[in-house]
């Protein structure tokens, strides 16, 4: 269905077989009252606009079953999700695309990413206006995402811009050159294909309490050229029971350890063999490294843990070692 302006038809209430509907280039301008979708399982929403804040999330809420949507807009599109009401819900959406998507702001993604309850697959193609600087994907159930985010004729911009991922994912494809940001919240595996790379990432945060923390953290280190900054937090206080991986330490010295690493911060460092293994790692290989912060949890450990750190070979001349 396309045109140039549309009120939804009332009609479309009495297809109550329809389980697949595409929209294309509309402007909705009011969602009718009692017009439902109660059968619909797929929806393409592209280059769709709307006259009120809140008709988008609107028109999802009344599609109760829908697994598949596709939100497809072009560079001229309007905001899509203006306003993402409290009481916005897709219980049954499994697969979301958000290509090109414009929202008011992060929190506006935030709130559509929470309502979907169940969601299993993203996929996300940014555009160089989204209006979003911290991509934020907390969804406990998501096992598989996909990103694009190729820089375009967006202004460069020195805050900080691009995704905090809290997911328990089994594949992430991930294409960016563009954010300096990555912070992973919960991933227990190291999914994401060989030849993966983060061109432009700085600034990487990632927690440290499930058992695949530590293979994670060595691809990024290879992947990552321009890492600057590393915070590594155990923020949980949870036991998993995947088994924990060890160490693989990079055959290779990875390039942002010779060239860009200068900052690392370790919260609630527990003195583990393999915490201890990483920490070696990195104060032995980061050559330009300024500081290094370790705080723990465990007070009675602390004298013991703070000897350990103290006798790790620190390549960097100038790094100060900081306990809190």
């Amino acid at each position: 269905m396309s045109g140039k302006t549309l009120k939804l038809p009332s009609c479309l209430s009495t297809c109550v077989t329809l389980k697949s509907l595409i929209l294309h280039a509309i402007n909705i301008n009011v969602v009718p009252p009692r017009f439902h979708l109660l059968s619909l399982k797929s929806l393409h929403l592209l280059s769709v606009n709307s006259s009120g804040d809140e008709t988008i999330p609107s028109l999802l809420q009344v599609c109760p079953v829908l697994e598949y949507l596709v939100v497809n807009q072009t560079k001229d599109d309007d905001v899509m999700f203006k306003v993402v009401p409290p009481w916005f819900c897709l219980p049954s959406l499994k697969s979301l695309h958000l290509l090109s998507v414009k929202f008011s702001g992060d929190e506006a993604l935030a709130k559509l990413l929470e309502g979907c309850e169940v969601l299993d697959n993203l996929v996300v193609k940014r555009t160089q206006d989204d209006n979003v600087m911290i991509f934020n994907i907390n969804v406990p159930s998501l096992k598989s995402l996909s990103v694009e985010n190729f820089k375009g004729k967006r202004a460069y911009v020195e805050e900080n811009h691009g995704f905090v991922i809290n997911a328990p994912l089994e594949k992430l494809n991930f294409k960016d050159t563009f954010s300096n940001f990555l912070k992973f919240e919960h991933m227990p595996k190291t999914p994401y294909p060989s030849g993966t790379i983060f061109p432009c990432i700085d600034h990487l945060e990632l927690c440290t309490c499930s058992g695949g923390w530590a293979n994670l953290l060595a691809s990024i280190l290879n992947d990552a050229p321009r890492l600057r900054s590393l915070k590594l937090k155990s923020q949980h206080r949870a036991r998993y029971n995947d088994p924990m991986n060890l160490w693989n330490e990079p055959t290779v010295n990875p390039e942002c350890l010779s060239t860009h690493l200068e900052i690392l911060e370790w919260r609630q460092y527990e003195g583990t063999e393999q915490e201890r293994n990483v920490a070696a790692y990195v104060l032995a290989n980061a050559t330009c490294l300024k500081m290094a912060t370790f705080s723990t949890r465990c007070r009675n450990k602390y004298h013991r843990m703070l000897k350990k750190l103290k006798k790790l070979k620190r390549v960097s001349e100038i790094c100060q070692l900081v306990f809190e």
